[in-house]
């Protein structure tokens, strides 16, 4: 006598073992913190001291290891709700203690102090971001 399984059985035991192997790959996202950049220069600053600037301050991801991640770039948007705000960066932090390593680190105060003088308008915001 043949053993037989029925359909529904079947069908149960496949969409359980279905179910069972997307929980075991599906990633947790952790928390990590991004800490928002965004400023436009005078206008009398020159396109040559923008762009040391601007070098200055990506250059901070190589001296700073609290940066898990840095991007960001000249504004593009066509909407016109910039209100001046020319560039615009993000930076990435696991927590909390990244950021507060990254804020008081000599190397942000350098540049800081170097390119504060170019602009015209600076903001900052920080949020709760995922990875």
């Amino acid at each position: 006598m043949k053993n037989k399984i029925s359909t529904p059985l079947v069908l149960f035991m496949l969409v359980f073992t279905g179910i069972s192997i997307s929980f075991t790959t599906i990633k947790k996202k952790k928390p990590v913190l991004r800490h928002v950049v965004s400023f436009q220069f005078k206008e009398e600053i020159t396109l040559e001291r923008r762009a040391q600037a601007v070098k200055d301050f990506l250059d901070l991801k190589n001296r700073i290891p609290a940066i898990k991640k840095f991007e960001g770039g000249e504004n593009i948007s066509v909407e016109g709700y910039d209100k001046g705000f020319t560039h615009c960066y993000v930076l990435t932090f696991a927590n909390e203690e990244g950021r507060s390593i990254y804020l008081p680190h000599p190397a942000h105060i350098e540049v800081a102090k170097k390119n504060k003088p170019l602009m015209k308008d600076l903001f900052v915001v920080d949020y709760w971001g995922e990875e």
